[in-house]
């Protein structure tokens, strides 16, 4: 491993992700294409690394969150699909195509504005659109047949814009209850019957997210968008219950010891707030991560670590760069590796279970995980 002046990184698993594709794939309908969604750095894993390695091994296609997430990996060198699936001013459409980058769109003046912003000077293809349809996630995306049919005339008869897809996307297919998701389904199905008997040939239909891939693999449709599930994790404890596919975690977090003190003499408080008081004698463990790496303070005189293979809690309260953990009468020293998330020996601390700490959700622990932590990639037990 290289030499890390701050001792805190995180381990990203490339082996688990091939066999987390390869889960979903043999899942999945052969006809339908894994779109890998690697917004928020891939989830917290690493985008340009993530998206290199799913493209090699069964992904077709990325997604992302902004324009500015897709630049990065086409200054990365990737030459494949990227679609950005958030909102994008129209203002930018320019630098879309420089960039070759597909956008998604839902309004038909939009649509008209951006062809008109667009020249023969920016344009050597027409840029690729997707249309997004509100079946009942409430966020973004036309939700009438008459918004819908405006849009689609717009990007048809357009000069510079290509209609390259068309999607939904399921707000409960991760829950027991499927009424909602399978409305959303026939909603969304009437859609695309309704333009086909307007005369329209339909691009590439996609819908199914993580948790609708497993749960409904029959909706499946051309192509699947692979977000949380591309990471090993689960959407929700009940699509894990379903025992139909399993995943592999990919993400391990790791530090090494900063300081080790005997609480024998001196001053028994720990860290702002003399939130824990140490009992003489007890061992307290210094440790280089805190909420700025997006370990969350709401984990103070809650969480656990692991430090040689057995749970040691974290006391007082979790400060920016650092957190204290107690070792109780145990030993420790300076350079001992600790586990925050992942596993060590036999034991494990699960980021599901950090999330349930929490109140949240795995996307988030995962996600909010900073930047200014370096990222080992392991591929067959190395590291680079």
């Amino acid at each position: 491993m290289e030499n890390l002046c701050r001792e805190t990184w995180i381990e990203v698993n490339l082996d688990a992700i091939e066999n987390n594709l390869r889960a979903i794939r043999r899942h999945i309908p052969k006809k339908s294409k894994i779109m890998a969604v690697v917004k928020a750095n891939a989830y917290g894993h690493g985008s340009v690394e993530v998206a290199r390695h799913t493209l090699e091994n069964g992904a077709s296609e990325l997604a992302v969150a902004s324009l500015k997430e897709a630049i990065v990996l086409r200054k990365a060198g990737i030459t494949e699909p990227i679609l950005v699936l958030g909102f994008t001013s129209v203002g930018c459409v320019k630098e879309a195509a420089v960039w070759n980058v597909e956008l998604t769109a839902f309004q038909a003046d939009w649509i008209k504005e951006a062809n008109r912003i667009l020249t023969k000077e920016v344009m050597t293809n027409q840029l690729a659109i997707h249309i997004n349809v509100d079946t009942g996630m409430g966020r973004i995306g036309v939700r009438t047949k008459e918004e819908l049919l405006a849009s689609v005339e717009a990007l048809t008869t357009s000069k510079f814009l290509r209609w390259s897809g068309i999607y939904t996307h399921f707000s409960t297919a991760d829950e027991p209850d499927t009424r909602l998701t399978r409305l959303q389904h026939n909603l969304f199905i009437s859609f695309l019957r309704f333009l086909e008997r307007q005369g329209f040939e339909l691009p590439t239909v996609h819908m199914n997210n993580t948790a609708a891939a497993i749960a409904f693999p029959e909706f499946s449709a051309d192509m699947i968008r692979l977000g949380i599930g591309l990471y090993g994790l689960y959407p929700s404890t009940h699509i894990k219950q379903l025992k139909l596919v399993k995943l592999e975690p990919v993400l391990s977090l790791k530090t090494r010891i900063s300081y080790v003190k005997n609480m024998m003499t001196g001053p028994p408080s720990i860290s702002y707030g003399a939130a824990y008081i140490a009992k003489i004698g007890e061992v307290i463990a210094t440790l280089p991560i805190g909420y700025a790496d997006g370990y969350s303070r709401a984990l103070s005189n809650r969480g656990f670590v692991l430090h040689r293979g057995r749970r040691v809690p974290v006391v007082g309260r979790v400060t920016m760069d650092f957190l204290m953990v107690s070792l109780g009468d145990g030993e420790g020293k300076q350079g001992d590796e600790v586990v925050i998330y992942g596993r060590q020996n036999e034991a494990e601390i699960s980021v599901d279970e950090v999330a349930e700490m929490l109140g949240t959700i795995n996307y988030e622990v995962v996600s909010t995980l900073s930047r200014r932590i370096p990222r080992l990639f392991i591929k067959n037990e190395s590291n680079h």
